[in-house]
């Protein structure tokens, strides 16, 4: 041991022996409810010592195998510091994952220490950080679920900064995963870190898991975060830990925040389907020798994880390189098992996809498994057979490849879906057959109240009326899109979307107060200059909705012919006053074709006549009963 070491031994020494740490509290800030949620209970050593860094104080409890002794230390400090504020808040304290599998480790003390700090297990959350491997996740598995049982909840601390970060995710199921502060660094201006943080909360968001964006420091990174409905954030824009604990944040740092995604689910297509993931491998039979299977991994460095299945073409399991190449390279192994069929030493139980699962669904599901995803490999099959096998970093890139196109064709404004988007899923809910309604909607009255408030305030209403749109659909049923000024379109295969509708138009009158002057209010609209420029009393903006549900038409071939229908719908919806949905009827359009036909009809007479005639349009009143 050199002179440093052993100063540094002493030190250590010091601290252990007389508690000399000093427990300082950072606040986790809820942005759906703008208060404080929880702390983070950081840990400094000594201002004198060179151990006051953790970084330094942890290494060096590493070093002198004292990392469980100091571990629990910091937990007794923390909690105890902890209980004297008497917050209502959630407690959240670090542990490392290697302390909790050692066998010395006394379990059972961190109640201990929370009874007498007069706090409850459910206020605490024991964060597991990702600097540092596990290497048993059966035995930390069963770490973390017995302070379940005690009523602790379990956070992954540094999400994406160490050692296999999904598959601690997986194995573990955590109620809180922190994402690292690399990723939320310049988040509002890098595009392809937006990318994978939103494929995180989509993951987390299917599995009931919280995410906190851990490292927010700047106002820009806060409400790009907001904007991608990430829960909790933590950093120094909020509040820097400290010794006494910050109370309450300041109510100019939250900021009136839109709840819009540039990444809006929608209904599955083609190459957001498992089937997109397909890799052709031939596969091994069950009652193949182990022998057989062996040499094939020999023989193919490059091989990973073998299929195995049944004579009728169903799955009967995976065998992996690394378990069977250590039996069949094993002084015995070959000896003992070589001839025995490959089904005995198989894995019963593989990650199974159908080429028709929504790329979503295969990641939620690998998440929230039992057990891990080895290797990243996964079994496809069609109709119950064996087709190939998927990869989760092709997964993974499907994922983040399809967000990236769906960004790059996003309304600048509203952030939504555009044209593009829209154009495409519209083709394929009319390609397949889908029962969906088309929904467009349109602001009345939305020109002259530009020209009197100005565009600045037009563009509020824009994003306001997308906002309300989007909060009430279902996003994994239902696509919204923008059109283009104020007018948006919805396509929904909700059975309610009726009610969703009348809610959309129930919340667009209350938010009405936020929009007009008190003297606008009271007057129930504005006067403005008209097209011709005449002065001319307008109502208050409200929402015009033209339905169509396709089902009803077998004239729908293509977009176009959507397109047109969804125009007459709107346009009958705009004839009504104030708020309005119209449902588009078969028997509309064979109105409007008929008083087609008779304009024609009229316009051919009177050319018979002469040039200049003009004759009197009569239509029955049975062909107008519905105008």
């Amino acid at each position: 041991m050199t002179k440093d070491e052993y100063t540094q031994f002493q030190s250590l020494d010091d601290i252990l022996q007389n508690a000399r740490l000093t427990p300082i509290f950072q606040p986790i800030v809820s942005i759906k409810e703008n208060k404080i949620y929880g702390y983070e209970a950081l840990i400094r050593g000594p201002s004198d010592s060179p151990l006051h860094s953790p970084i330094n104080l942890f290494d060096a409890a590493s070093r002198h195998g004292r990392l469980a002794e100091l571990d629990l230390l910091c937990r007794e400090v923390a909690i105890t510091q902890f209980g004297l504020f008497e917050l209502d808040a959630k407690l959240f304290i670090n542990t490392i994952p290697e302390v909790l599998l050692q066998q010395d480790y006394q379990h059972g003390l961190t109640l201990d220490f929370i009874k007498k700090a007069g706090l409850s297990a459910d206020k605490v959350v024991i964060e597991l950080t990702e600097q540092y491997p596990i290497d048993d996740y059966d035995l930390m598995r069963k770490a973390t679920e017995h302070y379940r049982e005690m009523g602790f909840s379990i956070a992954i601390d540094d999400l994406g900064a160490g050692y296999s970060g999904l598959r601690t995710w997986s194995e573990i199921r955590p109620e809180f995963v922190k994402l690292d502060r690399h990723f939320m660094q310049n988040i509002h201006q890098d595009r392809h870190k937006r990318q994978f943080v939103q494929s995180m909360v989509d993951i987390a968001k299917g599995i009931n898991c919280r995410i906190v964006g851990e490292g927010i420091e700047v106002r820009e990174e806060y409400r790009t975060v907001d904007e991608m409905n990430i829960e909790f954030v933590q950093g120094y824009y909020f509040g820097r830990p400290a010794i006494q604990p910050q109370r309450s944040i300041a109510e100019e740092l939250f900021s009136k925040r839109k709840t819009i995604s540039m990444f809006k689910s929608s209904a599955p297509r083609a190459n957001t389907l498992v089937s997109s993931l397909l890799t052709p491998l031939t596969p091994a039979m069950s009652y193949d020798a182990v022998t057989a299977v062996g040499e094939r991994f020999q023989h193919a460095a490059d091989l990973i994880a073998l299929p195995v299945i049944n004579k009728d073409n169903s799955v009967a399991g995976m065998v992996w390189r690394d378990e069977i190449m250590n039996l069949y390279a094993s002084r015995y192994g070959r000896e003992l098992h070589g001839r025995k069929p490959i089904h005995l030493f198989m894995d019963a139980n593989p990650t199974i996809a159908d080429v028709a699962l929504p790329l979503k669904s295969l990641s939620q599901r690998i998440t929230s498994q039992d057990t891990s995803l080895q290797h990243g490999t996964f079994i496809i099959t069609e109709n119950n057979q064996y087709s190939g096998v998927g990869s989760l970093m092709d997964l993974l890139r499907q994922i983040t490849d399809l967000q990236i196109t769906m960004a790059r064709h996003a309304n600048p404004l509203s952030c939504l879906p555009g044209n593009v988007p829209i154009s495409e899923q519209t083709t394929e809910v009319i390609n397949q057959g889908r029962d969906a309604v088309i929904c467009y909607f349109d602001l009345d009255n939305f020109k002259p109240y530009n020209d009197i408030y100005g565009y600045g305030k037009g563009d509020k209403v824009i994003n306001k009326t997308a906002n309300i749109l989007t909060t009430h659909v279902n996003p994994e049923l239902d696509f919204v899109g923008h059109v283009g000024g104020d007018d948006f379109i919805i396509l929904f295969e909700s059975e309610d979307w009726q009610k969703r509708c009348n809610d959309i138009l129930s919340t667009f009158t209350e938010h009405q107060p936020d929009l007009y002057s008190h003297k606008h209010l009271k007057e129930q609209g504005i006067t403005a200059q008209d097209r011709h420029g005449n002065n001319t009393f307008f109502p208050l903006l409200c929402l015009s909705i033209g339905a169509v549900r396709l089902l009803d038409f077998d004239t729908i071939k293509n977009e176009a012919d959507l397109v047109e229908l969804a125009t007459q719908a709107k346009s009958m919806a705009k004839k009504v006053s104030g708020n309005s949905l119209i449902q588009l009827k078969v028997t509309d359009v064979a109105i409007e074709t008929g008083l087609a036909e008779h304009r024609i009809q009229h316009k051919s007479m009177a050319k018979k006549v002469n040039d200049n005639s003009l004759l009197p349009l009569q239509v029955s009143n049975k062909l107008c009963a519905n105008y």
